[in-house]
């Protein structure tokens, strides 16, 4: 597997596959963030991605769910990350879901049906960072967004990205 960091995830991700995409933050200005601070931004190489797919097939455990890795995988061009969800399927068929860390701002590249695309094909329950909904203490901590586009971005979210059920 290709990993250029520690695995980070909710302790409730633990039976997940873990599937490193980006590695460090887009952002990396939070102030009181430490995650990804010894791996450099990037996006990973869709044959890495190829690559570790086939490797976590190889192991039989019918992984029921995804976890993208990196700080904000969501980051990731509609095209690409649909891309990696065919990959996915392609050899994992067990996979329903796939997840990972995001930023509110990565929700502004996308459009609705293009969440709604990435939805149908499994892509749902993201962790989001929203620490604060204050403005002042959102620029105080260098979060890159206001509590207005949490508002807009979360409405999105709830529109398009929900596991259906």
């Amino acid at each position: 597997m290709h990993f250029s960091s520690g695995i980070n995830r909710p302790p409730f991700e633990a039976q997940d596959g873990f599937l490193q995409v980006t590695s460090g933050c887009s952002h990396g200005k939070c102030e009181f963030c430490t995650f990804y601070k010894d791996a450099p931004f990037r996006f990973s190489a869709m044959s890495e991605i190829e690559e570790d797919i086939k490797e976590l097939a190889s192991i039989g455990y019918p992984f029921r769910r995804i976890y993208l890795q990196g700080a904000d995988p969501f980051i990731l061009p509609y095209d690409r990350l649909y891309a990696i969800g065919e990959l996915i399927h392609r050899y994992l068929p067990s996979v329903q879901t796939i997840g990972g860390y995001a930023r509110v701002d990565n929700i502004r590249n996308k459009s609705v049906d293009e969440l709604k695309n990435l939805a149908k094909m499994g892509f749902c329950d993201f962790y989001f960072g929203n620490e604060s909904g204050d403005d002042a203490i959102l620029s105080r901590m260098h979060k890159g967004y206001e509590a207005e586009e949490i508002g807009v971005s979360g409405v999105r979210v709830q529109m398009t990205l929900r596991k259906e059920g």
